[in-house]
């Protein structure tokens, strides 16, 4: 195991005001995810959250610490800071070409997810699909 300070994984759950959820693929494995960024050294976690919404073009809101985790993968170390936020659907051109889509309950519900979106999507749930 790397002895060195863990990586740190920004994620983000963020639902449109249509709610629904963005999830990004992987591309390896072909399951959907939440989408994530590395954090680079000195950036504000949180902007990089919003970030990662921002780049498909939608308007995040500020984003909310959802939940931190541990995670020990081939060997290293990560620490996994998972946000929340809202998003406007008022769509705007990003120069920076995001993979990750929105996706709607009823098709979430069909796509094989990693077990982190599994986790989000169920602590989120209540909260934005109150009434399935």
């Amino acid at each position: 195991m790397n002895a060195a300070r863990p990586r740190v994984r920004v994620h983000i759950v963020a639902i449109d005001d249509d709610h629904r959820m963005l999830l990004d693929r992987r591309p390896k494995s072909l399951t959907w995810s939440l989408p994530w960024a590395y954090l680079r050294m000195g950036e504000d976690p949180c902007r990089a959250a919003r970030t990662l919404v921002h780049d498909t073009g939608a308007t995040p809101s500020m984003a909310r610490v959802h939940g931190v985790e541990s995670a020990v993968e081939h060997g290293d170390h990560y620490l996994d800071l998972v946000y929340r936020c809202s998003a406007e659907r008022v769509w705007k051109s990003s120069p920076v070409t995001s993979s990750a889509l929105w996706w709607s309950l009823d098709e979430i519900t069909s796509m094989e997810l990693v077990s982190r979106a599994k986790s989000a999507l169920v602590t989120t749930w209540p909260q934005v699909w109150p009434n399935i």
